[in-house]
């Protein structure tokens, strides 16, 4: 008689192959873990992105200030012009601008002293923070109108604050150099500046496109994401009204205006 032989797999082997598949609360966990991971990445994201046009936008700051030491370097301790066409030895030949809907060309840049002291690369003058597109706009950053040939003293500044030297700078680390400007009139015509007289008038406004920061650089040649006091929306109204003379008092007015001409005025 043939005898009938059955045979049982072990016990873990059971465990194993009734476990083989996911069951609907690992499912539900597994889509919240994904989920998440997601939701960090889209908040990770667009900060990474910011800090990233950050980090340029100071290099690009970093580089103009490097060209103007040396250009003062190879003109017997001269500084460049720091407008737009005022003087043949500015750093930038500025374009007509007739009834403010001028517009900056690249024979501006090319035809400034500062050229080809950043390997003629227009990308330098331009933050990435920009919202601008090219065409209109070629130039982000400006100089300090209270050195070299600037505007200074039209603003309040002491007559003789108009330093063509870095020996009459007192200051050099608490000194702005550039910073980025927003001009309502097409392009960044001439320096920057603002009146130091403690009226709390912004003749030119510092471009509010870096969320919470402002960009600038020094006559150290150190650069700095400046953290502003005022809320952004605050800074947003303010740095985007579409004229000159804006009164606008407050911790980052009196931070700017102690930068401008430091060691020279209270």
């Amino acid at each position: 008689m043939r005898s009938h032989l059955r045979t049982y797999a072990p016990r873990h082997q059971l465990s194993v192959a009734l476990r083989s598949g996911f069951t609907l609360v690992e499912l539900l966990v597994t889509i919240a873990i994904i989920a998440l991971i997601v939701a960090l990445l889209l908040v990770a994201i667009p900060q990474i992105q910011r800090q990233s046009r950050s980090a340029v936008c100071l290099s690009n700051q970093r580089q103009l200030n490097q060209g103007f030491v040396l250009y003062y370097s190879d003109n017997a301790g001269r500084f460049m012009g720091v407008d737009t066409g005022l003087t043949s030895w500015d750093w930038v030949q500025g374009q007509s601008n007739l009834n403010g809907n001028g517009y900056e060309t690249e024979n501006a840049l090319k035809q400034g002293r500062m050229w080809s002291y950043i390997s003629e690369n227009p990308a330098v003058y331009k933050s990435p923070f920009d919202p601008f597109s090219s065409f209109q706009r070629l130039r982000t950053y400006s100089f300090n109108a209270f050195i070299s040939t600037g505007e200074g003293p039209m603003w309040g500044g002491p007559p003789n604050w108009q330093v063509n030297t870095m020996g009459k700078i007192p200051l050099p680390s608490e000194t702005l150099v550039t910073a980025l400007e927003y001009d309502h009139r097409g392009y960044n015509i001439n320096g920057f500046g603002i009146s130091v007289t403690g009226d709390s008038i912004w003749i030119d406004k510092i471009a509010a496109w870096h969320p919470g920061h402002f960009n600038v650089s020094f006559a150290d040649g150190s650069v700095l994401s400046y953290r502003h006091a005022a809320r952004q929306d605050i800074i947003d109204y303010y740095m985007t009204l579409p004229q000159n003379g804006v009164y606008w008092p407050g911790p980052d007015y009196e931070w700017v205006r102690r930068k401008m001409a430091p060691g020279m005025f209270q």
